[in-house]
Formats: structure tokens, C-alpha cells, sequence
């Protein structure tokens, strides 16, 4: 959860707050308080508890997602039927005249528009995922292993990179290695601070898994270095690919912060192929020396 993400929802939070306000005020203005000896208190704890939990729920919803549709939907859903909890708590508390008994509709009624609510933000949240699901095909290759993940890029951390060519070299396939290395990152992160370093490393996660295809592998190499596993790929492809995305990258309009001015930045790459024989330990040792020479030319 992100708390940064709950101040990013304050007509959100209004909303409930004002379902809140309103559920104490009808209770108070139409209903007086029972004698304490009347008060069933194993139905004020079973009622309480949905109510609070259902108000954590909300604010489970809103410190885990971004401003949208799905997350307004959800939580003005939640909204409704914690108007009909609150109701059913403060019911167990007061006593209400025969004019008032139109209360009892108005609790029912957004308890059960809020499930409908409710239903169709997960049906959104489905076709939401079901598309994320889609973008991380891309990165994962094979299978799953969410364990090695990098918390930064959302890509696999270079183990996961290593065990994915080791399976290619022991079946004796085919395959194109693609490293890529972010130029002066380190004086990016000293003038912008190591939080806009790492939102600018997600972006270029994300370019790079933009222009792979569904067996392509990236992962985070170290630091602000990345490498790619192509399947099935001779070097000349490779060297094409790698070519496209130095140029994808060099044209990505980074802002900091509140600035209106774009920061570009550029990328070195590497490319071998993936030898049966030899260890990756060689491979990237090339592949270093590779990119090593390349920052000697361009300096």
C-alpha cells in the first residue's frame, strides 16, 4: 500500500466523510437514545465490525490504486454500504417513532445500490487486469516467479536472468543477449535525487518491454543496467533491436518534478550471441568490455 496515494483521493474521502455525517445526523434528528440495559451488544459487535471493516476496505482501495475509474467505483461503492453499516450499528443504540420508520428504507436502498456498484468496478477491475496480465507476458517468459521481481522496474532481477539463459544453453537453442547501460546515470541521480533516478528507470522498463516480443526477456541487470534474452534470434536482429531502442530512449521527454522542461537522456547497448559452450559469466565480461568501448568513443 501507498499512503502518497490516499492524498490523491480527497473527493473520495469527502464522499464518505459526508455518507458518514449523514447516516449520524438521520439517526440523531429522528430516533432517541435506548437505556444501556437494552442495548444488544453481541449484535453491536457483529454489526461494528462489518461497518469498520468495511470502512478499511476504502481505505485499502484508495492507498493501492491511482486516481480512475475502477478505484471511484469501488470505493463509492464501499461508500454506500458503509451508510447502510453505520445505520444498523447506531440502530442498536436508539429507538425510533412510527413517523421515522422511512428509515429503515433508506437503509436498506444503499447497501444493495453500492453492491451493484460494486460488482460492475470488478467486472472494469477484470478487463484491468486481464490486460496488465497481457504487458506482463512480456516479461516474464515462460512462467511466473514473482518472488525475484525488482521492487524499481517491475522487471526480474538479473538471478532470474541467469536461470532462464542457463535452461537455453542446456537445450542447445538459439538466442541473442542484449545489454543495455543508462549514460552519466549517476550524475542524473545526483541533480535530481535518487527518486526521480528510479521513476526514470520505470519508465525505461516499461519503453524496453514495449518494443520486445511475448518470449523476449528483460531484466534489471544491476543498477541502471539492463539486459534482454532473445529467444530464437540471430545477432543481426539483435543489433536491430538494441539500435531501436537507444533511439526509443534518447527520445523519451522525462519532466522532474514540477518542471516544464524535458530532460533526454541516452543509452549504450551491447549484443552477443548466447554461446552453448561457454559460461555467462564470459558472455558478460564481453558484453561489458563491449559497452566500456563504446563510452570511450562517445567521451
Amino acid at each position: 500500500m501507498n499512503f502518497s496515494l490516499l492524498f490523491r483521493h480527497q473527493g473520495l474521502l469527502a464522499f464518505e466523510l459526508v455518507i458518514l455525517t449523514l447516516a449520524v445526523a438521520l439517526c440523531s434528528l429522528h430516533g432517541e437514545l435506548k437505556p444501556i440495559s437494552s442495548v444488544e451488544w453481541l449484535d453491536v459487535v457483529g454489526e461494528g465490525s462489518v461497518c469498520l471493516l468495511t470502512l478499511c476496505w476504502i481505505l485499502a482501495v484508495m492507498m493501492s490504486r491511482p486516481p480512475g475509474q475502477v478505484t471511484s467505483l469501488l470505493a463509492i461503492g464501499l461508500s454506500l454500504f458503509s451508510f447502510s453499516a453505520l445505520l444498523d450499528v447506531i440502530d442498536e443504540f436508539m429507538h425510533y417513532s412510527n413517523a421515522a420508520t422511512w428509515l429503515s428504507l433508506v437503509e436498506s436502498i444503499p447497501a444493495a445500490v453500492g453492491m451493484i456498484v460494486m460488482s460492475y468496478a470488478l467486472y472494469l477491475w477484470h478487463q484491468e487486469q486481464l490486460a496488465l496480465n497481457r504487458q506482463l507476458q512480456r516479461r516474464e517468459l515462460w512462467y511466473r516467479s514473482h518472488e525475484q521481481i525488482d521492487v524499481i522496474t517491475q522487471l526480474y532481477r538479473a538471478d532470474y536472468w541467469r536461470d532462464r539463459a542457463t535452461a537455453l544453453q542446456e537445450q542447445g537453442l538459439d538466442a541473442s543477449v542484449v545489454v543495455l547501460d543508462i549514460n552519466d546515470f549517476s550524475e542524473f541521480n545526483l541533480r535530481y535525487g535518487h527518486q526521480e533516478g528510479d521513476r526514470f528507470l520505470r519508465e525505461i522498463s516499461q519503453l524496453i518491454v514495449m518494443n520486445l516480443r511475448a518470449v523476449d526477456l528483460a531484466c534489471r541487470y544491476a543498477g541502471d543496467r539492463f539486459v534482454i534474452l532473445l529467444p530464437d534470434t540471430g545477432l543481426t536482429e539483435a543489433r536491430e533491436l538494441a539500435s531501436q531502442l537507444e533511439r526509443s530512449i534518447r527520445n523519451v521527454a522525462f519532466k522532474s518534478g514540477g518542471q516544464t522542461t524535458a530532460i533526454f537522456h541516452s543509452v549504450r547497448s551491447a549484443c552477443a550471441r548466447l554461446q552453448h559452450q561457454g559460461t555467462l559469466s564470459e558472455l558478460m565480461s564481453g558484453l561489458n568490455r563491449q559497452l566500456d568501448e563504446t563510452s570511450q568513443q562517445v567521451a
